[in-house]
């Protein structure tokens, strides 16, 4: 395995359509396509979130228990991650979204997890080397995952049409995840309560950007 992975034609044309948007984390037009979305089924996304959150905090929690919890949290995470993705995804692009695409990432189990030990292990090694590249791989290969789940290739591929495609939109990702966050922590400025709002509006702003990014009419 080469440092980099090597991209087929069709790949190489992923990350070029990436290259040429325009803008694709433009705060406000994420922010926007998000709230829209969520506009849409706001109760039924907010169950479906509160149903995720209840299910994947105790599993991360996990992590607390030495050996057998992180081992449970190294195989459980990296599918339901896949799953989230999908289902916001479906979202932002006005599909049926169901609590099954949630859970659905358990069909690419093998990949999910092997990415997942991968990039632990090189940012692990950026952090050793320096922060910089451990934070600039962390957002380069953070869309990741949802190429993952939409199977555009093998967990390798995926991590670096990830990398191609965001690293000359790179500050403006980084920004685009500051401000997800701090949607998201509003929410639990509010007594908790209104992050079953601002949690699925983080999740949808990533959604958002990720279309502008690899589809040219999102843009448009």
């Amino acid at each position: 395995m080469s440092l980099f992975a090597t991209l087929n034609p069709e790949q190489n044309g992923y990350v070029q359509v990436a290259r040429n948007s325009p803008s694709p984390f433009d705060i406000g037009a994420c922010f926007d396509a998000a709230f829209a979305a969520l506009k849409r089924d706001f109760w039924n996304l907010v169950l479906r979130n509160f149903v995720f959150m209840l299910v994947f905090i105790p599993i991360a929690l996990l992590s607390l228990i030495p050996i057998v919890g992180q081992i449970a949290v190294f195989l459980l995470v990296p599918p339901l991650v896949i799953g989230f993705g999908r289902h916001n995804l479906k979202v932002i692009r006005g599909e049926q979204a169901s609590f099954s695409d949630l859970f659905s990432g358990f069909d690419c189990f093998g990949q999910a997890v092997l990415m997942y030990l991968v990039m632990v292990v090189l940012i692990i090694l950026g952090l050793l080397a320096l922060i910089i590249p451990a934070i600039y791989l962390a957002i380069a290969w953070s869309y990741s995952w949802k190429l993952l789940g939409e199977k555009r290739g093998s967990f390798w591929e995926c991590m670096e049409i990830s990398r191609q495609s965001i690293t000359p939109h790179w500050g403006w990702a980084l920004l685009l995840f500051f401000v997800a966050g701090l949607v998201a922590y509003l929410g639990m400025i509010a007594c908790l309560i209104g992050v079953f709002a601002t949690a699925p509006m983080a999740g949808l702003m990533h959604a958002a950007a990720y279309e502008r990014l690899f589809s040219p009419k999102a843009t448009a």
